[in-house]
């Protein structure tokens, strides 16, 4: 009766200061693809396209924006060193936590995609790259996929930090059918890497899909794949036939000109497609892994809905300063794509435990490892949903330091982990699952 008291004490006190303390920060996540930037074309030339004035144009709308993560596409492969970008655009006026991560095109295309970062609450864990159809034919791009987990003190060490795993694409241009089996090639083959190295991470899919409608193979592999547990979602919810659809001007991406090409270098048009998505898994829209999505801030930076077919330029903008309006209009014939993510914090604890015990969780694939630093006073480890009850426990017989316990039954979301001790007293802290 006595542990059982104590047990409800812990639920009381967990819930106060989950109430309080599990929000950490949040992260806005921009994809943007960049127009050839430092990449000349027979119409994309130093008058055309002048990568200095470009340099200045993305340095307005950083500063306007302050994004977290920074995903681009069509960059200059061999711009990346030295790292134009991030010296004369990212980190400027007092500005320098922005790092970049390392080009995985190796030849692939003079255009490549790539990511920027804050680091001071961001560090790149990983990086890889899928070159690959599912036949083993070169892909028309790369797909690249990135790993950054938050700056949680010890996070990484103790394995106690939040994982957010990128995918981004420039899937092949074009409306043939020759095009299409390339985008579908593309994500079919990331959608299969995907499935062989999951794990318990925050995923999303960015980029630039040059797709114009929803019904398209490449989008429905990504949203309707036949492994559930890894399809991504629009956080919009906008399935649509959205070309030249006036109901999603709202989304509406490409193209900034209606007719200025700048010597073809520009697309022109105006507002008419949803090139440029930022998908995300359900996981993100459920916040099993401490990622959670805002409801509201998913946005075509200076889309108001006025602009179908025409230009981001005209009329004035009533919700950007004018600054942006025009850096976006001189910078790329695509918007770039906003959306910002809550993060919750693993690393704070429910209350103080004593040194002598040391309650650290480490989070594996169907597992959490759990570590102790005397384990000479632990009896039994249990874990209880957010009603007090209990879905798991594990006596400790030896003097080992660090039990596992299967989690693979436990469906996602907030869980108490405790540790009794041979004296009845109880340690707790959140276990977001």
């Amino acid at each position: 009766m006595i542990r059982s008291l104590l047990l409800l004490v812990s639920l009381m006190t967990f819930g106060q200061v989950f109430a309080q303390t599990v929000q950490l920060d949040t992260l806005r996540l921009m994809q943007y693809n960049l127009l050839n930037y430092r990449n000349t074309t027979g119409q994309c030339t130093n008058s055309t396209n002048n990568p200095d004035d470009k340099d200045g144009y993305m340095q307005t709308i950083v500063e306007y924006v302050k994004p977290d993560v920074i995903l681009v596409n069509e960059m200059g492969s061999h711009w990346l060193n030295p790292n134009k970008m991030l010296t004369n655009a990212l980190n400027k006026n007092g500005v320098s936590h922005y790092e970049q991560a390392q080009s995985s095109n190796n030849g692939f295309s003079n255009l490549v995609n790539m990511l920027f970062f804050n680091k001071n609450k961001l560090t790149l864990h990983k990086q890889d790259a899928i070159k690959k159809d599912l036949n083993g034919a070169d892909l028309v791009r790369v797909i690249d996929v990135y790993t950054l987990y938050m700056n949680y003190p010890g996070g990484l060490a103790q394995g106690d930090t939040v994982f957010l795993t990128f995918f981004l694409a420039h899937l092949k241009a074009g409306s043939g059918s020759d095009d299409k089996q390339e985008r579908a090639d593309m994500t079919a083959a990331a959608m299969d890497y995907l499935k062989n190295n999951h794990q318990e991470h925050s995923y999303f899919f960015a980029g630039d899909f040059n797709i114009q409608t929803h019904s398209e193979a490449c989008y429905q592999t990504l949203t309707k794949n036949s492994t559930a547990t890894i399809r991504f979602y629009d956080p919009m919810g906008a399935a649509g036939s959205w070309n030249n659809n006036s109901t999603f001007s709202n989304l509406h991406t490409q193209s900034t000109h209606d007719g200025d090409s700048r010597g073809g270098c520009f697309s022109t048009g105006g507002m008419d497609d949803r090139f440029d998505f930022i998908l995300c898994g359900k996981e993100v829209l459920d916040n099993t892994y401490d990622v959670h999505y805002i409801p509201g801030t998913y946005k075509a930076l200076g889309q108001d809905s006025r602009r179908f077919n025409g230009n981001i330029k005209n009329p004035s903008s009533n919700i950007i300063p004018a600054n942006v309006q025009n850096a976006l209009y001189e910078m790329s014939d695509h918007l770039p794509v906003l959306m910002d993510v809550d993060i919750n914090d693993r690393s704070v604890g429910i209350q103080n435990i004593p040194e002598s015990i040391k309650l650290v969780v480490n989070y594996g694939k169907g597992h959490v490892d759990v570590f102790f630093q005397d384990a000479q006073s632990i009896e039994k480890v249990e874990i209880l949903n957010v009603n007090g009850q209990r879905v798991k426990d594990e006596y400790i017989t030896t003097s080992e330091q660090t039990i596992s316990i299967d989690i693979t039954n436990l469906v996602g979301g907030m869980y108490v982990i405790t540790a009794i001790d041979k004296d009845g007293n109880i340690f707790t802290r959140k276990l977001p699952l």
